[in-house]
């Protein structure tokens, strides 16, 4: 990412920043965007894959702990506390605030107390060993500790052909991928915030992006609006995925499309060499976590011991709905991440017993 120290540009999203709408900076100055050296890797004591509840409750007790913590955040404003408007059963707080405002309280009173907050896409990890690795486009972190907060709005392959050509034209990152294809006119598939900036990086390197929705996106949605502007992106409003075509050798080829119009039905095909796909769905996250040997329960949650929220290999916690529980409440999320990072300073330190905040004598 940098080519030395005087050249160094804030890194977000596991990219560059670019310009931004004077809204987005507001926003965007509430988020602590960290420079790092390209290939150096970056040192942590905890580092936290994912930045709901779980992982913001995780870091707030790590760092007063003095470790130090990063949060690798795939987006602020996706996951599924974010997209709540209104949360009314959370101890202490306005029970009209919305989730979008609680987490990013969450995220605040973490980084006040010195967590580190990066936007980045994990792609892999090593954790095996007293150290571990952790993968990003952009960046490797090595850590004491690792946290598995990415919580639980993965979903299978759904689509036909989508589980088939995965990596073979389909992808979940342009991040990732983007790179491979430029030149080439490519799909995007979803209307929710993460969409709509995968597409936006895209633009960097495709010919013509196709942006697939199900609806019209929101008039007062600035990031939609920048979107639609560009001259290299076409929509295809009120249209769904029908399948993706190709071949392993070819790779993808084409994807027929529905389009619903006012009087009538319509298929299409549309030449591409590459499909991202971004619908959510209610699967713990894990696919960063392949040819890794983190236990799963039958249900694809990772198991941990409840009083520690230690998985199966040492030094790597899973904390929130990543575990699959029933429970799926931001107060029971939180819990999880004070639970983890409690066990965390008693791993790191060393000691026989957890170490809390008050004794009742």
């Amino acid at each position: 990412m940098m080519r030395g120290a005087l050249n160094r540009r804030p890194f977000l999203n596991g990219r560059f920043l670019s310009p931004l709408s004077p809204r987005r900076q507001r926003r965007a100055a509430r988020i602590q965007v960290i420079a790092f050296e390209r290939g150096k890797a970056v040192e942590y004591d905890v580092a936290i894959i994912g930045g709901g509840p779980a992982g913001c409750a995780c870091a707030l007790y790590t760092s007063r702990a003095q470790h130090k913590t990063v949060i690798l955040d795939k987006s602020p404003s996706i996951g599924a506390l974010a997209i709540t408007s209104t949360i009314a059963n959370y101890p202490g707080v306005d029970p009209t605030i919305s989730g979008q405002a609680l987490l990013d309280n969450m995220r605040e009173n973490a980084m006040s107390y010195g967590t580190d907050y990066c936007r980045a896409q994990v792609f892999a990890v090593e954790l095996d060993g007293k150290y571990k690795t952790v993968y990003t486009p952009e960046q490797i972190f090595v850590a004491k500790t690792v946290v598995l907060a990415t919580g639980a709005m993965g979903r299978k392959a759904s689509f036909k052909g989508e589980k088939e050509l995965l990596g073979k034209g389909v992808s979940y990152c342009a991040t990732c991928d983007g790179a491979f294809y430029k030149g080439e006119e490519v799909v995007v598939v979803g209307w929710e915030t993460e969409a709509i900036e995968e597409a936006t990086f895209l633009l960097k390197f495709a010919s013509k992006v196709h942006w697939i929705t199900q609806n019209e996106p929101n008039v007062e949605n600035d990031l939609a609006q920048q979107l639609l502007a560009d001259s290299k992106v076409q929509h295809w409003s009120k249209t769904s995925l029908l399948s993706i075509e190709g071949s392993d050798a070819e790779g993808v080829t084409h994807v027929k499309l529905r389009r619903k119009g006012k009087h009538d039905i319509e298929d299409e095909e549309l030449k591409t060499r590459g499909v991202w796909i971004y619908t959510a769905g209610s699967q713990p996250i894990t696919d960063f976590l392949d040819g890794v040997d983190v236990e799963l329960k039958d249900d694809g949650g990772v198991q941990v011991d409840y009083d520690t929220m230690c998985t199966s290999i040492p030094g790597v916690y899973a904390i929130g709905d990543i575990r699959n529980t029933p429970y799926k409440q931001v107060v029971v999320a939180a819990a999880n991440g004070c639970i983890a990072a409690m066990s965390i300073d008693k791993y790191l330190k060393g000691r026989k017993n957890v170490r809390v905040d008050w004794l009742h004598k």
